[in-house]
């Protein structure tokens, strides 16, 4: 991969970058706090940036300690722990499984459908899964498919998670980036031939 030359005209405002940054988590104290997105909506308007960078900038340091991700296969099984957890909210329904237990994370299985017709609705889902007391977890989307109208998620959280379900509880909170949204969609149905 070819690497950009820095430009040099940059370094004093990427140093008031750093420094306002380093303030903000010398204050936050390492608290998850984010402006609300009606605040996130004024600034971005009004200074002309993109919701989704700006967005990303207050996830990263909400979580300024995360170690950095490392390519991690879940190997030695060590059992699976039905879930089971299921709750419909204005005619979705969210399910979350099972858990299985490895050596050294759990993958937490999350299912999101609805009953109406994939003809009428398309599910776009901008949700994460959290855990309480997250007690220094991490938690990251480990793979996902899906149709117009439903959708399977699979968590990948370590260190393992307990088997007991009584210490802990799950929930799916909005993503702290927001998907960007998707591009027009080109309709390709007409033969091809290839002559």
């Amino acid at each position: 991969m070819m690497r950009v030359p820095y430009d040099h005209r940059l370094e004093p405002i990427d140093e008031q970058l750093t420094k306002l940054i380093a303030e903000r988590l010398r204050i936050s104290q390492g608290t998850n706090g984010s402006p609300g997105k009606e605040q996130l909506d004024r600034w971005c308007e009004e200074y002309q940036v993109d919701r989704y960078v700006i967005s990303s900038v207050f996830a990263m340091m909400n979580n300024p300690r995360r170690p950095p991700r490392l390519p991690v296969s879940p190997q030695n099984l060590v059992g699976i722990v039905p879930v089971m957890k299921k709750v419909t909210v204005d005619g979705v329904t969210f399910q979350i499984t099972r858990m299985e237990q490895y050596a050294d994370v759990s993958l937490v299985y999350v299912e999101i459908y609805t009953d109406q017709d994939a003809e009428t609705v398309e599910l776009n889902v901008q949700l994460v899964l959290d855990v309480q007391p997250n007690e220094g977890h991490c938690i990251e989307h480990y793979r996902s498919q899906g149709h117009t109208n439903q959708a399977s998620f699979v968590y990948m959280v370590s260190p393992t998670l307990p088997d007991d379900l009584n210490t802990f509880s799950f929930r799916l909170i909005p993503s702290p980036v927001p998907c960007r949204p998707r591009a027009p969609e080109k309709v390709l149905n007409q033969e091809i031939g290839f002559y």
